[in-house]
């Protein structure tokens, strides 16, 4: 390996790593991620940077509240979410349109909505291991807590979808230990029903 001599010192000045060229989001988006990945999914740009840079385009299907320790940035690229949050144990939604950004402040259940169409760039840190994350289901008849796990994500790609799915795959946890009420599996209802656009449009 070659070394260079630093002109201050005159001491030998290690190559360091290789700088990677600038590329095009858009392309990179049709080239990664062409289409939905379904009811959870999310595609990392620089995978192994100290920045979690991840896109995500809908339509989704989420019922579930997402905790996580870091804030997170969302700039909405094309179309409109919604972000639903539980504020002073009442469930809001916020509304991003397109070209707007919007900072998540850390540790606030939320649970983003995309409709069909969106793209979203999504900023947030990688977690270590002692970092938890937490995903948590709402009753939305007494509005009590019915589930919640709290995990180590160390990879965003993975974490969330896999606990979401094994929730949704078993109805004993999706059923309230309050009122009985069972929550529905996001995965098989109509999420973005166009007769209701007025709704989400």
């Amino acid at each position: 390996m070659s070394a260079n001599l630093d002109p201050n010192n005159a001491g030998p000045v290690m190559p360091g790593p290789a700088i990677p060229a600038p590329f095009a989001l858009d392309a990179w988006i049709d080239r990664n991620l062409p289409a939905s990945l379904g009811a959870i999914g999310n595609r990392e740009v620089f995978k192994g940077s100290d920045f979690i840079y991840q896109i995500i385009k809908g339509p989704n299907a989420r019922n579930d509240f997402h905790i996580d320790p870091f804030d997170e940035i969302f700039h909405q690229m094309h179309g409109h979410i919604f972000v639903h949050v539980i504020e002073d144990g009442k469930e809001k939604r916020i509304r991003i349109n397109e070209g707007e950004v919007f900072i998540l402040p850390k540790n606030i259940y939320h649970s983003p909505r995309r409709p069909p169409g969106s793209i979203g760039l999504v900023i947030e840190r990688p977690r270590k291991q002692t970092e938890l994350d937490g995903i948590a289901w709402f009753c939305p008849h007494c509005a009590g807590k019915i589930h919640q796990v709290d995990f180590w994500c160390d990879d965003i790609e993975r974490g969330l979808r896999d606990i979401i799915g094994a929730f949704n795959r078993d109805q004993a946890l999706r059923t309230c230990g309050q009122c009985g009420t069972v929550l529905p599996d996001p995965t098989t209802i109509q999420n973005w029903d166009p007769a209701k656009i007025h709704e989400w449009g």
